[in-house]
């Protein structure tokens, strides 16, 4: 069973036994540290299960509200397709805080149990379906994510895999942000998605898409800067709720 619902302010479909990526911020034991960020394949069952769950997830999209998900109201779902699985990735404030940050992306990034399918509508990324772990099993648990979606359509066409570039998701919970890191270009390169604070952009405020321009990518952000940045907002939203960062 299915549940609409939020996640970074962003309309999702979840299966109604788990939500959890917004939880993955507060867990950090689901975390596991990862020396690189080279590129990765899913494994044959994640795959599996991204494959299997598509149908299902978009047999459950209203037809009035595909715009939000990314999708025209005339979209034939009998073409979508999905495209190369990116394995997300986080940020945990504790690796910012410790003396492990050196300026690398390496350095304070871990992977995350999660599997982020993006979904394909001819060459164009539409959504993101996410694939997790659950009792043994892989199963796809959401969809969605039509913001970011339209964000990594113009990662992948500045920085494509035919030009042997890999880009790799980001997450900071914690800041509501996603990024992107091009591990080709070297360890130091983090670059912010939508820009801070715009995770929650609804569907109706994205630009339409040739008013999109994938060059505002061809800059990459600076690891060292970006994490100086993100200290700053974490330690604000941290004095805000009355902890201590």
């Amino acid at each position: 069973m299915q549940k609409e619902t939020e996640t970074f302010g962003v309309p999702c479909l979840w299966r109604t036994t788990t939500n959890r990526l917004p939880l993955l911020g507060l867990v950090c034991s689901l975390t596991l540290a990862v020396n690189s960020l080279a590129a990765a394949d899913a494994p044959p069952e994640v795959s599996t299960a991204a494959s299997n769950g598509l149908p299902v997830f978009l047999a459950k999209v209203p037809p009035a509200a595909r715009p939000l998900y990314g999708f025209a109201l005339d979209a034939d779902f009998s073409q979508a397709s999905l495209g190369a699985p990116l394995l997300l990735h986080t940020i945990k404030p504790s690796a910012l805080a410790s003396n492990q940050a050196n300026g690398t992306v390496s350095s304070v990034v871990s992977e995350t149990p999660l599997w982020f399918f993006p979904v394909m509508m001819g060459t164009e990324v539409k959504a993101m379906l996410v694939v997790d772990r659950q009792d043994n099993e892989w199963r796809a648990v959401s969809l969605g994510y039509a913001p970011l979606a339209a964000e990594w359509n113009q990662v992948l066409s500045q920085w494509p895999a035919a030009k042997g570039f890999h880009p790799r998701l980001v997450a900071v919970f914690q800041a509501a942000q996603f990024y992107f890191t091009v591990p080709e270009v070297g360890d130091r390169n983090l670059t912010p998605l939508l820009g801070p604070g715009n995770t929650g952009l609804s569907a109706k405020t994205l630009p339409p898409a040739p008013a999109q321009d994938s060059s505002r990518y061809s800059i990459l952000g600076n690891c060292s800067d970006e994490l100086d940045t993100l200290k700053t907002r974490l330690k604000r939203a941290d004095l805000k709720a009355g902890g201590q960062f």
